[in-house]
């Protein structure tokens, strides 16, 4: 394990210090001739990530698939996002195999988009069999967005998932620090990767630095009716032991989306944990 989250950083560092070449974009290009499917695309992840809005950024992907029905990335993340369960299955069998004719690096991530809609449908019928799927999927993803943000080193929200990644396969520690390698040079205050570290910092038991970042994400976003702030403060209280600070900001949080995962789950344990407690 020490070995492998030495190697892991040792390939951080080393693709943060390489520029990548001139000749390469600095995001992924995506192959839809729809200049609105490329922006209500981007929008989708902009509204996820960064404001904690599922709801409205189901409604931008579907805006983007109204001008190019045929974009595949976007079917994929619409298919990650939908609450139908017959819409959800249906996108997975038109994923299965498609995308043959693009670009490797949009194909491979496409690749593991479909992976993602697999496993939610998997997940409702056979949860156990679901998970074991998505721990052979994850390493292998992880080495995925690795190669891709370096490769196209403005493509946030790859970053943002590739994070994520790292904190499933490795922990919230090994997670802190491949942040703090890939925010460096750039996207250190990117609204996710913010709220993300706070959320690592207070689990890994640095209660006020957790605070401290929290604080400067709600200053620096100054948007009370974004769930994204509000969950990140539930997720850091929690993990304080202060319970009732923590409802009060997962109840706004879901109050404002209530398709936020991130903020309906952890107000079923802040609930839970309240109700264990009075049970006492």
């Amino acid at each position: 394990m020490r070995y492998s989250y030495l190697y892991l950083l040792f390939m951080l560092v080393a693709c943060a210090e390489e520029s990548p070449s001139d000749d390469l974009p600095l995001t992924l290009p995506l192959t839809t001739q729809s200049d609105s499917t490329r922006h209500y695309y981007h929008q989708g992840w902009k509204e996820i990530m960064d404001e904690g809005h599922y709801g409205p950024s189901e409604t931008t992907y579907r805006q983007a698939m109204s001008f190019d029905p045929d974009f595949l990335l976007g079917k994929a993340t619409l298919g990650r996002l939908t609450l139908d369960t017959t819409e959800r299955r249906r996108i997975e069998r038109e994923l299965d195999g498609a995308g043959k004719e693009l670009p490797k690096d949009e194909r491979d991530l496409l690749g593991l988009y479909t992976d993602f809609v697999r496993f939610t449908n998997m997940r409702d019928h056979s949860p156990a069999a679901a998970y074991d799927m998505l721990s052979k999927v994850l390493p292998g993803g992880q080495d995925l967005l690795g190669q891709l943000v370096h490769k196209y080193p403005d493509e946030v929200y790859l970053k943002c998932e590739y994070v994520e990644l790292i904190n499933s396969n490795h922990g919230p520690e090994i997670a802190l620090d491949s942040l703090a390698v890939l925010t460096r040079e750039r996207h250190a205050d990117n609204p996710f990767l913010m709220g993300f570290k706070a959320s690592l910092l207070a689990e890994t038991g640095q209660h006020e630095d957790a605070l401290a970042t929290a604080n400067e994400l709600a200053t620096m976003l100054d948007r009370d009716d974004w769930p994204k702030p509000h969950a990140v403060y539930a997720d850091v209280y929690f993990a304080m032991d202060s319970l009732q600070l923590a409802k009060t900001h997962a109840d706004k949080a879901v109050e404002l989306d209530y398709r936020n995962l991130d903020a309906s789950r952890l107000q079923t344990r802040i609930d839970r944990e309240i109700e264990r407690r009075l049970k006492e």
